[in-house]
């Protein structure tokens, strides 16, 4: 493995640690302590009861035993002093929230936690300040005051500079130039750390449909989901990796069918499937973990089928939509042999 580099102009030297709550935010974590070295102190902090994270922790040990120390915690470390880098992966989590209002003005680093970093950025730019909530929260009083008083704090450490963003996706139109105008350092990578981590064992079947949460999430109609699935396992044998939170409905459907296997190791995508070689196909509905796989498993044919209007629920945004239109069209330019 070559070694990691240590001279990149953004690489802070002190204390640091991370806070995150999901398998690809602890990734993202990992790539930018080790690539660019974001603290000489400190480790990332790994949500307690955040499901996943204690089994991908342990297969990114084996793999890279040089990986920054991890722990499991049921809080965030409060950032201490201003010489001190701050790593979190969602900053629309109310805990995250919560602590920035008591942190000194110290450099904060958010990583990848999927399409919200576009809506962070979009927020955190907007003429007049808008608080930080998912697309879709419950808007209670508290809530808002929350999250508008969260984002002062973020648009400040962009004006003070102290403000990075460090992502696998590149931004939509429109929304570089703003980000740039409004303070925030955007820093994109491709995972070179796992480009660079011995291949796995690649799946018996030679091609590979990735699970989505948007059933479950409320967002798009079982029946046609279901009906997508049906014209995939047509074409041949499939495994599938279900998504974390996959709709039950959807399991118990690909359990009772012998032309899919389901893979529920409980690891990310980017982690397994990172280096898989011609001859296999990814496919599934757009996903930052298919934006990730067009990067990683060069030799693949990594693809993404647009979700058609008729699928929308009511519950689904209009910016989400059009969000993973975009994702689409991102994955199928950058993805290569897309069409699979």
């Amino acid at each position: 493995m070559k070694p990691l580099p240590t001279d990149v102009p953004w690489a802070f030297e002190g204390q640091g640690s991370a806070w995150v709550e999901s398998p690809l935010q602890f990734l993202s974590a990992v790539e930018a302590y080790t690539a660019h070295r974001l603290s000489t102190q400190g480790c990332i902090l790994l949500r307690q009861d955040a499901p996943g994270l204690p089994e991908v922790h342990a297969a990114l040990r084996r793999l890279f035993p040089a990986a920054p120390p991890a722990a499991l915690a049921r809080r965030p470390t409060r950032p201490r002093s201003t010489d001190f880098t701050w790593v979190v992966g969602d900053a629309f989590s109310g805990r995250v929230q919560r602590m920035l209002l008591r942190a000194p003005r110290c450099r904060l680093v958010v990583v990848d936690d999927g399409l919200a970093v576009w809506h962070l950025l979009r927020l955190l730019t907007a003429p007049a300040p808008r608080p930080l909530l998912r697309a879709g929260a419950r808007r209670t009083p508290a809530r808002l005051a929350l999250g508008k008083a969260a984002v002062r704090v973020l648009r400040r450490a962009a004006q003070e500079g102290r403000l990075t963003v460090f992502t696998v996706l590149p931004l939509p139109p429109g929304l570089a130039g703003a980000t740039a105008d409004a303070g925030i350092r955007v820093i994109r990578h491709g995972f070179p750390l796992l480009r660079a981590l011995p291949a796995q064992d690649p799946p018996a079947e030679r091609r590979i449909l990735l699970g989505t949460a948007l059933v479950n999430d409320g967002l798009v109609r079982l029946p046609e989901y279901l009906g997508w699935l049906d014209r995939r396992l047509a074409q041949g044998p499939v495994a599938y990796r279900p998504h974390r939170r996959e709709d039950p409905r959807v399991l118990e459907r690909l359990a009772a069918d012998p032309r899919a296997r389901l893979v529920r190791t409980g690891l990310p995508a980017e982690l397994e499937l990172r280096r898989l070689g011609a001859g296999y196909a990814v496919r599934g509905l757009p996903s930052t973990a298919l934006v990730s796989l067009g990067l990683l498993a060069r030799g693949a044919s990594v693809g993404a089928d647009a979700v058609p209007a008729h699928w929308w629920t009511d519950a689904a945004p209009a910016g989400l939509r059009e969000d993973l239109a975009a994702t689409a069209d991102l994955i199928n330019g950058e993805g290569r042999g897309a069409g699979a």
